[in-house]
């Protein structure tokens, strides 16, 4: 699958998700985490493994409801080679009665391997981008719906949305809105079986994970840098703003 070029405006809104996340593990710790393999052929298509700055229209493994033990290819965004709306998220509270991703909810649900997301707080007219993780760094799996669309050439590809609810307390200071992260109960739950509507008592249930918040660099804010320097902390009183891509 090709990365495409196109032009995405991110934080539109406060309500709407910051568009960036990084997954820093190996593709041996996924398949051991996840219970799912890859295919062969596949790997050399993701953007690439380890990722330290994952942006809309690129890449990732995700696994859906068609294929739970394995991992598929799926760029991040539907509607990119469509005069829809370019959409990268859906909120959960809504997801049932929104037409656009309703008809997807009982049969294409997926989940989405993290190990981290940013957000970016404004401060002194800067914008200082901040780093989620799990306080011990682990992998974790965000409730996403993937569907096929045709790519410019007419070949069918797999792409996601990721779901957001609002966000936990101890980080919403930082942006009210954040990831659909499941617990492993959930994560078989979210794959199997039509979807309920009582699942929205998922909003109630407690985090999967404590989750860690802390500064990091603004080579963050350009989707071309992908080092390991972009999940290094950093100081906020010495941050220095570049600009977001």
């Amino acid at each position: 699958m090709e990365l495409l070029q196109v032009n995405i405006t991110i934080c539109r809104t406060r309500r709407s998700m910051c568009g960036r996340a990084s997954l820093t593990h190996l593709e041996s710790e996924l398949e051991e985490r996840f219970q799912a393999t890859f295919y062969t052929e596949d790997i050399a298509r993701y953007n690439p493994l380890p990722s330290y700055n994952i942006a809309p229209t690129h890449v990732l493994p995700v696994i859906s409801m068609d294929d739970k033990k394995h991992f598929l290819p799926a760029a991040w965004g539907w509607n990119i080679n469509s005069p829809a709306p370019f959409m990268i998220n859906a909120q959960i509270e809504q997801i049932n009665t929104k037409k656009m991703f309703a008809k997807y909810l009982d049969y294409h649900r997926c989940i989405i391997p993290m190990d981290g997301y940013y957000e970016w707080l404004k401060k002194d007219k800067q914008k200082i981008p901040y780093r989620i993780v799990c306080t011990d760094r682990s992998l974790f799996g965000v409730a996403g719906l993937v569907k096929e669309e045709k790519s410019k050439s007419g070949e069918s590809e797999l792409h996601f949305v990721v779901i957001t609810r609002p966000a936990e307390p101890s980080i919403a200071w930082l942006h009210e809105r954040m990831p659909l992260i499941l617990t492993e109960e959930w994560e078989q739950k979210w794959l199997d079986g039509e979807f309920e509507e009582k699942w929205m008592e998922i909003l109630s249930e407690q985090m999967a994970y404590n989750l860690k918040v802390y500064p990091v660099s603004s080579l963050v804010n350009s989707v071309k840098n992908n080092s390991t320097d972009l999940i290094s902390p950093q100081s906020v009183d010495n941050y220095i703003q570049g600009d977001l891509f």
